[in-house]
């Protein structure tokens, strides 16, 4: 509402050159029936045109809204998938960290895709819940961490920077594996520690292993693109497709672990 009273404020000359339009047009017809007619006709184009702008405006905003609930609704449902408490090592034998997750919506503002270190600066913060080295997914996949954040914003560490590492895991073999980007191009990354014996196909699909606290386990990385060749005796690498368009990127789901808290209490310091 408040961006169509912005409109009406912008274009009030051109709408109340129009309304004593339609008041001249009003005033020819009930003294001239040729004119009437044609200009009857002239009205309604020029009316139907008016209104049907008007409506496209009110749409769009519409939209917008409707398009914000949609992502909001989509937090809810990833939050409440993870709070079931979905037990995925019966289908990856692997072991089930329970831990419950909460996504918190926000909104890409500035992204980049070219540089060596890229970044994206998100319109969420710490009054929203947002702390440094949470995990940022999208709708397709992982996207980065969360490296600096102010009252209202956070910076993110996208996968497009040389400092990104995700532990992944092959669907169709288990093996657990690290994702790099490869410095090239954004749509690309490279996966390494890919032991000789393993037999890969393009199209493989690589996960989130689960062995961090910042991603749950089973989001969405990508596909092997195809085999790389190695200097490495031991370990062959593969091209990765990431599963996320980086440089499309309008919302985002900031991963708050709720139990990270214990988790670091627990941690390791040898």
């Amino acid at each position: 509402m408040y961006n169509l009273l912005n409109f009406f404020k912008k274009y009030n000359n051109i709408l109340l050159f129009l309304i004593l339009e339609v008041l001249c047009i009003i005033m020819l017809m009930n003294n001239l029936p040729y004119q009437k007619r044609k200009l009857a006709n002239v009205g309604n184009a020029i009316s139907g045109k008016f209104f049907k702008t008007k409506t496209n405006f009110t749409n769009y905003f519409s939209l917008r809204e409707e398009n914000q609930q949609i992502v909001e609704h989509n937090a809810f449902l990833m939050s409440q998938l993870y709070k079931a408490n979905v037990d995925t090592s019966a289908l990856y034998e692997t072991p089930s960290l329970d831990v419950d997750f909460k996504f918190i919506t926000a909104n890409v503002i500035n992204n980049s895709v070219d540089n060596v270190n890229n970044y994206l600066l998100i319109d969420k913060g710490r009054k929203s819940g947002i702390r440094k080295d949470m995990g940022v997914i999208c709708g397709n996949g992982v996207v980065g961490k969360v490296v600096n954040v102010t009252d209202h914003y956070a910076s993110v560490m996208s996968m497009l920077h040389p400092y990104t590492v995700v532990s992944a895991r092959f669907i169709d073999n288990q093996h657990i594996a690290n994702v790099t980007w490869n410095n090239k191009d954004y749509r690309f990354g490279t996966v390494n520690d890919i032991p000789l014996h393993l037999i890969l196909e393009k199209g493989d699909t690589l996960v989130t292993s689960g062995f961090s606290n910042i991603y749950p386990a089973d989001i969405m990385i990508g596909t092997i693109e195809e085999m790389l060749e190695s200097d490495s005796k031991d370990f062959n690498s593969a091209k990765v497709r990431f599963s996320t368009n980086f440089s499309t990127l309008r919302h985002v789901f900031v991963i708050e672990n709720l139990h990270q808290t214990e988790i670091d209490s627990l941690t390791f310091n040898k």
